[in-house]
């Protein structure tokens, strides 16, 4: 990788050279992009609910919540925290009843489709600003200058595939695919000059992640500066911000702050309950998201763009920006973003609040971006080498000729070949797509295995008139809304055990295919040795339903 330094900071392309801007074509640049986009993945999302699908708890939590909206009777007490970008579309799918998890699903897939078309699409696009095509070559060979900018997404994109989560977290229902999705876009629309619809999108990213504010929110306070037209719209969003993070809560809950106080109760296996949550989140979690021969290469690529601009300063300082110099920026950014992210969310977790390993992805996508424009660049630059060397005096015209054809076809199999070879072996970091399909599988059969033992145990209302429900923690949220209550009616499994008063029904099950069965069989002995009766009225694949009230009061 040290190949690059002098190429990276070449201040500009030789006059028999022609290269690209940062902006495409106006079909691939307009809005119309982004609508096409945004068809295809939920085309693509729509056909996903082919495979037994479901969402997770907090997604459930969310259904909840829009029904309870739409009937002015919300109550956020005992789910998790209040998110404002996905409550505008759950709200909106409460209106059509049973399909409101699988239209939820499918938006939430669909973010991630976009996150990774955004990947490639921005690695493709910085990337291609160092393009540059010799005169001299013509036909065929000049569709290899496309070559690099292909690799470059491929391998943005196949990395963000690839990292920790990603697939399951998005299949369940987890809105930071989205959330990645519409940052990707800001970034791009702003590397375009469309500042005003680069806030405007990066509101709705900052309804999702409240740590985008300390991006969001100094972008805003320059377009407030730089463009007085935008200030109503900058005062605007800014005003909205906490409307729609706080107010709910305090209607849901009384109280303003419950989101932030919930944050701060993280489950019992986050990293916020090790020696050093700094450290595992970082280490562990974070930096092994993404393989050591993309995000090094990021790290370097962000280093000789720094130096390229250094290098360069007095040509750019009291001018316009060239392609490669906004290039550079651009690399320079949403790299040093990329590890920033993660950084802040382990130092988050650190001071107590919940570390979900999901949170990571808004970094992760920008990591993955910057290792694949460092290989694309890093084979034009060997490709630039090549070239010059065929423009010495000495050489023959029809070996520069020949030369500058086959440039590129050979720093691309240099590159190729570099990607592969460095080690471990590739195959052993791919994620293993049988074993997510079956453990997406599973948690859908929690789902139709829920729905199947309320109907067989008399229905919503034989299990609520019986008294109390308790069900394993993760499927609180669900059981709230197959019975039509808040998530606060649903007990979850106590962590040790307990005694009276005990619930009068119980829903058990296990979390995953090899989790514990909770409420445990132990437990629920201990409440029978205290007093309590319970009868086994249901048991299918993945649930057992308990209760101690009569038949007839079950039905």
């Amino acid at each position: 990788m040290s190949v690059p330094t002098a190429e990276l900071t070449t201040p500009a392309a030789p006059a028999r050279w022609a290269a690209p801007s940062l902006r495409t074509t106006d079909l691939l640049d307009g809005g119309r992009f982004y609508v096409a986009l945004g068809g295809v993945a939920l085309v693509i999302a729509a056909l996903s609910l082919l495979i037994p699908s479901t969402p997770s708890y907090d997604p459930w939590a969310w259904l909840v919540w829009g029904h309870e909206v739409i009937h002015l009777d919300l109550q956020t007490t005992g789910g998790p925290s209040w998110k404002p970008l996905p409550m505008l579309f759950t709200t909106v799918f409460a209106l059509f009843g049973k399909a409101q998890p699988d239209l939820w699903l499918v938006i939430a897939r669909a973010g991630a489709v976009m996150t990774v078309v955004m990947a490639f699409r921005l690695a493709w696009r910085l990337t291609q600003a160092f393009a540059v095509v010799p005169a001299a070559v013509t036909g065929a060979a000049r569709l290899w200058v496309a070559v690099p900018p292909l690799l470059a997404g491929v391998i943005a994109a196949g990395s963000l595939i690839n990292s920790s989560g990603f697939v399951s977290d998005n299949a369940l229902g987890y809105s930071e695919g989205l959330a990645t999705a519409l940052v990707l876009i800001a970034f791009e629309r702003h590397l375009l000059g469309a500042r005003r619809q680069a806030f405007a999108v990066g509101f709705f990213a900052a309804l999702d992640r409240p740590e985008l504010w300390f991006f969001w929110g100094p972008y805003g306070l320059y377009l407030f500066w730089r463009d007085p037209g935008a200030r109503r719209l900058v005062v605007a969003l800014f005003a909205l911000i906490p409307v729609l993070w706080f107010l709910p809560e305090l209607w849901g809950s009384g109280h303003l702050l419950r989101g932030v106080n919930r944050a701060q109760h993280p489950r019992s296996n986050s990293a916020a309950f090790t020696s050093c949550p700094v450290c595992t989140v970082f280490r562990k979690e974070a930096w092994i998201a993404v393989l050591n021969r993309v995000k090094v290469p990021a790290i370097i690529a962000v280093a000789v763009a720094v130096a390229g601009l250094w290098r360069t300063r007095d040509t750019w300082r009291h001018g316009s920006l060239s392609a490669p110099v906004k290039a550079r920026i651009a690399l320079i950014v949403i790299g040093v973003f990329g590890f920033v992210w993660w950084l802040g969310i382990a130092v988050e977790t650190q001071a107590g609040f919940s570390g979900n390993n999901r949170y990571l992805v808004l970094g992760t996508a920008p990591v993955a971006i910057a290792g694949g424009v460092a290989w694309g660049w890093f084979i034009e630059a060997v490709a630039g080498l090549l070239s010059r060397l065929a423009l010495s005096e000495r050489a023959r015209s029809a070996r520069r000729l020949a030369a500058q054809r086959f440039a590129l076809p050979a720093a691309t199999f240099v590159g190729v070949a570099l990607f592969l070879a460095v080690p471990p072996w590739i195959g052993h970091n791919v994620v293993s797509i049988p074993r997510v399909h079956r453990a997406l599988v599973y948690q859908a059969r929690l789902r139709t295995g829920m729905t199947a033992a309320i109907r067989k145990a008399g229905g919503r209302s034989a299990l609520l008139g019986c008294g109390s429900i308790m069900t394993e923690g993760f499927q609180v949220p669900m059981a709230a809304w197959n019975l039509g209550v808040p998530t606060a009616r649903i007990t979850a499994t106590p962590l040790g055990l307990v005694g009276a008063p005990w619930p009068n029904v119980l829903l058990q099950n296990r979390a995953q295919s090899n989790s514990t069965l909770l409420p445990l069989p132990e437990q629920i002995a201990a409440w029978e040795r205290a007093g309590a009766h319970y009868r086994l009225i249901v048991h299918n694949r993945t649930f057992r339903v308990f209760t101690t009230c009569s038949a007839k009061g079950v039905g």
